[in-house]
């Protein structure tokens, strides 16, 4: 159902809505990710909304794939502490979606707030502000107590919502993220052979990890898990995508003190195109992640046809379903032996294909943004 605002539309009026774009600037992250592939999707089902998105830069042409359009203007924030005749913000907006956290008030009716996770809310040892994490989940736990509606990602999200920050459940709506486009079985080698040499990695079969040095992905585990196993060392090597050094963890000094330099490679942060060719040719995403709100490489590893080993708690089993194989991640030993198991197991390999490729069809970035979209009615006509 497209969305009607039917007090608007009574007025001949289209609905304002603003928006944070900031994150879309972010090429890499996956709350880049979300804003750059969900309203894109909402502008191409409903034309009749007005969009405002609100970027913290100058820049106002385009927000790395989220151009302005008849219905969608980019502008900086104007100063909100500011009375708006000396330059102050009110847009009369009908409703403001904070994507990434926040929801500063620009003058709307209602507000509609999407948290991805509360890790950091979990694990304030991790945080990269000076003061440390409280003054961040202060301002959080207010944005989520003043907003009419939460968005999580997952149940697990929504869980930890209502949780930590006492919102009630019925406030607060599950909308998982969908899989980009861009991400399909990619098994041309003549691209391969290029990407490979031109990131210098070896022509060895390899076991692919997702996530950097950020501690929370758990990287340790699985470095720990290979340097177990001669065989695993002998006939793999590991492909260790995204920031080499994360909050004074580093892979390579990792890989260095257990043996693993020659075994370890680390390209860094990889364009769409490189990444959907190291998917499509690995033998297995290994993702051990301590605590996930979601888990977006476990859905491009499924649309690239890759087999999955992945962690039994926080949200990635409601993401991955039986299209992966399931560890503890506090135990190396027990990670080796489910990723030795699954490379001497060809029909299991093919079976998590193929579930895998069946399974991402659930998640869609249309689907996402029609629910999206419902909320903002269920919002701007209460």
């Amino acid at each position: 159902m497209l969305i009607g605002f039917a007090s608007r539309r009574r007025m001949n009026v289209p609905p304002r809505i603003g928006f944070d774009a900031g994150p879309a600037q972010s090429p890499y992250s996956g709350i880049g990710q979300y804003v750059r592939q969900l309203f894109p999707a909402m502008l191409q089902i409903n034309s009749s909304i007005e969009w405002v998105g609100f970027s913290p830069t100058k820049q106002t042409t385009s927000l790395n794939g989220l151009e302005p359009k008849a219905s969608l203007t980019i502008k900086p924030p104007k100063r909100r502490w500011l009375p708006s005749w000396i330059g102050g913000s009110h847009e009369s907006l009908d409703l403001f979606h904070g994507t990434n956290f926040k929801a500063p008030n620009y003058g709307q009716k209602k507000t509609v707030l999407t948290i991805h996770d509360l890790w950091l809310e979990r694990y304030p040892e991790y945080s990269k502000k000076l003061l440390g994490q409280r003054l961040s989940s202060w301002k959080t736990r207010r944005a989520a107590i003043q907003a009419e509606k939460i968005i999580a990602v997952s149940q697990f999200s929504k869980k930890e919502i209502h949780e930590v920050f006492g919102i009630p459940q019925e406030r607060i709506a599950v909308i998982y993220h969908g899989c980009s486009r861009d991400m399909f079985p990619d098994g041309d080698e003549n691209k391969w052979n290029e990407v490979r040499s031109r990131l210098g990695l070896s022509d060895r079969a390899f076991i692919l990890f997702v996530g950097g040095a950020e501690p929370r992905k758990n990287y340790h585990v699985l470095f720990e898990a290979m340097a177990q196993s001669p065989r695993l060392i002998r006939e793999f090597s590991l492909i260790a995508i995204g920031d080499e050094s994360v909050r004074g963890s580093s892979l390579r000094q990792t890989a260095h003190a257990l043996g693993l330099s020659d075994v370890v490679q680390c390209p860094g942060l990889l364009s769409t195109a490189d990444l959907r060719l190291v998917y499509s040719h690995a033998a297995v995403l290994v993702f051990p992640s301590l605590y996930e709100g979601f888990g977006i490489p476990l859905l491009e590893a499924m649309a690239c046809g890759t087999p999955i080993i992945t962690g039994q708690e926080t949200a990635l089993p409601e993401v991955a379903g039986d299209a992966a194989l399931y560890i503890n991640v506090q135990d190396a030993e027990h990670l080796r032996t489910m990723l030795e198991k699954l490379i001497d197991d060809s029909n299991l390999q093919e079976q998590l294909r193929n579930k895998g490729l069946e399974r991402v069809k659930q998640f869609t970035w249309e689907r996402a943004a029609r629910e999206t979209l419902a909320v903002y009615e269920e919002m701007c006509c209460s």
